[in-house]
């Protein structure tokens, strides 16, 4: 009976060296250019709201503890049409009778806190920290998006 073993030939080892090689190098690159967000922007129904620089030492700043420092929330509300954002240094009471989405930042780190749609989709959405991430909020149509440095009215894509 004839021998079962797998066998690798000098040209499969090539291979497997070379693909892991540049697996290695792709992710490398990818980490090396991921940039940390230094931009805010909140847009509802495609009309940025608010744009906000996220620097070193606002919103409670990079610091050893995460308990020292206070974030900030962003209160959206929808009503009539018109779509009204509030900025609070405390956790705000959320309004009855009117949708609302609550946007707390902290640390350079955004996350939906609350929202009263239906879903509840971007609550449970992990908080975004890095340039491109965003959270969204289909039944309000609401977009919390973190940019970088410049890249501000940069074209994502374009369609003929």
């Amino acid at each position: 009976m004839g021998k079962n073993k797998l066998q690798l030939k000098k040209l499969d080892v090539v291979v497997i060296i070379v693909c892991l090689l540049a697996a290695f190098i792709l992710a490398a690159g990818f980490i090396a250019d991921r940039e940390n967000a230094r931009m805010l922007c909140i847009s509802h129904d495609g009309k940025t709201l608010m744009t906000a620089a996220l620097q070193d030492g606002l919103f409670g700043g990079r610091q050893d503890s995460d308990t020292s420092g206070k974030g900030i929330y962003y209160l959206i509300t929808y009503e009539d049409g018109n779509t009204v954002i509030m900025q609070y240094e405390e956790r705000p009471f959320f309004p009855s009778g009117i949708s609302y989405n609550l946007v707390y930042v902290f640390n350079e780190e955004v996350r939906m806190e609350a929202a009263d749609c239906r879903d509840q989709i971007c609550v449970h959405h992990r908080p975004v920290t890095s340039s491109g991430e965003s959270i969204i909020c289909l039944p309000h149509r609401l977009v919390v998006e973190l940019t970088g440095k410049g890249q501000e009215g940069m074209t994502d894509g374009m369609v003929k």
